[in-house]
């Protein structure tokens, strides 16, 4: 995620559920020879989401966990386990998500179960809870988003395109594939709104955000991640010297060893330097626009670098919509350029 953002608070109810689907798991290898007794499960579950588990998908699902060996449902609670708590281990070098295997593989089956459950879960809840209609909805996640965050909730916090999450505008994205990670199809930290360019079939869609010669042990030290660790806090713009004028991320200051790969895994998935970079033409217009009306052509030299260089700092650190952000990078980028730089990119154009 470029933007840091906040998590809404219907995101709670998530985490309430996820408990539930730990109890079920847990129930499920409670002893060596357990069996369904469906009542007595339905008894360690919260009373408004009972109406989850009763639902003939679900009670399928749960079937097929019991139908599976004992050693196979510790192996799919154990996965749920350690995936829940992920966000603990995002700078863990020796942590790693649990994906599913390839169909081929038989040792998936736990993955497989799992999977369908979770995901189960989820297409129930995702329109509102049965007994809860207010508690938790993909409507209400883009709505709370939009109003919690303020100015970055009314944009997308990965191209910061201008989105009226409230008003439907946008999509609710599982960064990590719900069809390829089972536990987070639930996970309140793995559910971020984003609009339809960013999650369209030619960008993210349903790519991994993890590079695949990165998989395995400290894979998600290689990702920025919703709600956990945005781009803007360690990214350096800069705008290339020759005449495309492209955007350029680098690592800046607040990065660390891993920043360039992140860097390298957020363009896989959104190409934003690309799409970011078309909108520079349009800056450029606006900023002799600025100069035009500010009578820039009647001053001095010193005077007309002064007044430049006061609408550079005065855009350089907008986020109110993509245009805007753009714009700021690029004052930024040109405050750096020293006065006869700035002259010949500005003023001395006037002149001719």
């Amino acid at each position: 995620m470029f933007l840091p953002v906040k998590q809404p608070a219907c995101s709670d109810v998530l985490n309430r559920v996820m408990d539930m689907v730990q109890t079920i798991l847990d129930y499920s290898i409670k002893s060596l020879v357990q069996e369904l007794d469906f009542h007595e499960l339905i008894s360690l579950i919260d009373t408004d989401l009972r109406p989850i588990v009763k639902k003939s998908k679900i009670c399928k699902d749960i079937e097929e966990l019991f139908q599976m060996t004992y050693v196979e449902r510790v192996e799919a609670n154990a996965a749920f386990s350690s995936d829940r708590g992920y966000e603990e281990h995002i700078n863990d070098v020796s942590y790693k998500l649990h994906p599913r295997l390839a169909a081929e593989d038989k040792r998936g089956k736990p993955l497989e179960v799992l999977n369908r459950l979770c995901n189960d879960v989820y297409d129930i809840i995702k329109g509102g809870l049965p007994e809860h209609k207010d508690s938790f909805s993909v409507s209400m996640l883009q709505k709370e988003y939009e109003y919690i965050n303020g100015e970055n909730g009314r944009v997308c916090p990965i191209c910061v395109k201008e989105n009226l999450f409230s008003m439907g505008e946008g999509e609710v994205d599982h960064y990590f594939p719900r069809k390829k990670y089972p536990v987070l199809a639930l996970h309140p930290y793995n559910l971020l709104p984003i609009c339809r360019d960013c999650n369209g079939p030619r960008k993210k869609y349903t790519k991994n955000p993890v590079d695949t010669s990165d998989l395995g042990p400290g894979e998600l030290c290689t990702v920025f991640l919703p709600y956990l660790r945005s781009g803007r806090n360690e990214i350096e713009f800069c705008v290339s010297e020759d005449a495309s004028r492209d955007i350029v991320m680098k690592p800046g200051p607040g990065g660390d060893q891993y920043t360039e790969k992140r860097i390298a895994n957020m363009e896989r998935l959104y190409d934003l330097g690309k799409r970011w970079s078309k909108i520079f033409s349009y800056i450029y217009e606006d900023i002799n626009e600025e100069l035009n009306h500010s009578g820039v052509k009647a001053k001095g030299r010193e005077e007309g670098l002064a007044i430049l260089r006061r609408i550079m700092e005065a855009n350089a650190h907008s986020t109110k919509d993509r245009k805007d952000f753009i714009k700021g990078v690029y004052c930024s980028w040109l405050l750096k350029k020293s006065d006869e730089e700035l002259e010949e990119l500005f003023l001395e154009k006037k002149d001719r």
